[in-house]
């Protein structure tokens, strides 16, 4: 079964291909591009169904390999040849559809056709009132290296400069806005002299944010809130989740429905962390939090869990099926999207926070020997300063 869905996935690539390659065709930019769009929606489709039919074995992740780089190479073409659409008629109606479709799939932004549809919309877009979309995208995935970097700061400037549509405008402040935060998160992660300086620039970007656009919808996905909610949400962040800072508190319940609150655990080392029974990297960490509770028995120690999982009495069982012996707020039946992820800015799952007897934030997103390390860390002080 998984050799003919590999066999149809690569039929529909070639298919695909001398579709867009034929010179024969006559048909319209906007339907030559519907083509690429309706060829890549049945490729990926294909390319879904082929991997979901493979083993979990050696040889099912060497099929998932070749699968990939067969798809990963399809839609290299296929994003290409959106380009060209545009390249031949930039300011077209069907030129900016091409454009927009490239760029609003974060996959693009590394590749050479990301980079020339920037470029094609700084030159011939950057004033269009309907380039608020790609700008949301790209300013929240933008590319973090080489020449398309630079092509997404160029895009992202200019269209901040140049465009009179609030809301438009308004996605590249934010952009901004996000990029400054981002240089912060990485200073303060690397503990660099110059991280405190880099979140009081990113405060001014998002508080811009705040003044001039906050009435101005979020334009990525169907996200209902406001670039000022999102601005606000950020700010929070920067001023009260940073190292260094006591933790807000939090207040709800557990998986048993009883009241918790992390104030409780004051004057504890706490390592909260943000999970789920869904995710695969909060599931591997397990057997380290299970030893961390073992092993700080008898001391001021406590694990605690933001437990995402929509249902609270599947989150239940599943914490006792795998003997984790620790208490966890749930997040509610909104799983990652519930109140108390949303309060604390959590984007990735797992998301690890250690906090000193005190409350305060001591360290941030610690996986292996670095959060024991941690931990130990803080027990120590603890002791020196009941000496």
């Amino acid at each position: 079964m998984i050799r003919v869905c590999a066999c149809v996935f690569l039929a529909v690539l070639a298919g695909v291909c001398a579709a867009q390659d034929d010179p024969k065709t006559k048909a319209s930019p906007a339907d030559r591009l519907a083509a690429i769009q309706k060829s890549h929606a049945a490729a990926e489709a294909e390319y879904r169904k082929a991997m979901e039919a493979l083993p979990e074995t050696d040889e099912g992740q060497k099929k998932a390999n070749e699968l990939y780089k067969a798809f990963d190479k399809g839609q290299a073409e296929r994003f290409t040849a959106a380009v060209e659409i545009a390249k031949a008629e930039p300011k077209s109606d069907a030129g900016f559809a091409a454009l927009e479709w490239v760029l609003t799939i974060p996959s693009t932004y590394y590749l050479p056709a990301g980079k020339s549809a920037m470029g094609l919309l700084t030159e011939h877009h950057a004033a269009n009132p309907k380039v608020g979309k790609v700008i949301a995208w790209v300013g929240y995935y933008r590319p973090r290296r080489g020449e398309n970097q630079e092509a997404a700061a160029a895009l992202i400037d200019a269209v901040a400069k140049k465009n009179r549509d609030k809301t438009a405008r308004g996605q590249a402040v934010m952009a901004i806005a996000w990029d400054a935060q981002r240089r912060f998160a990485v200073a303060e992660y690397k503990k660099a002299p110059d991280a405190d300086k880099l979140a009081t620039e990113a405060e001014k970007a998002l508080e811009a944010v705040v003044k001039d656009y906050a009435d101005c919808r979020r334009l990525i996905r169907e996200d209902s809130r406001t670039l000022g909610e999102e601005a606000k949400q950020e700010l929070f962040a920067l001023r009260h989740l940073r190292v260094g800072k006591v933790a807000p508190e939090i207040k709800g319940e557990d998986l048993d429905g009883e009241k918790l609150a992390l104030s409780e655990y004051r004057g504890k080392v706490v390592v909260l962390v943000f999970t789920g029974a869904w995710c695969g990297p909060c599931r591997a960490m397990y057997p380290q939090e299970r030893a961390l509770v073992e092993n700080s028995k008898g001391k001021p120690f406590a694990l605690l869990g933001v437990n995402s999982d929509k249902d609270r009495k599947e989150a239940k069982e599943h914490m006792e099926k795998e003997k984790n012996k620790w208490r966890s707020f749930w997040n509610g039946p909104e799983g990652t999207a519930g109140p108390i992820s949303r309060a604390w800015n959590v984007r990735g799952w797992p998301t690890v926070y250690v906090l000193d007897h005190k409350g305060t934030i001591r360290f941030k997103d610690l996986r292996g020997k670095e959060l024991d390390e941690a931990v130990d860390s803080l027990l120590k002080e603890m002791g020196e300063v009941k000496k």
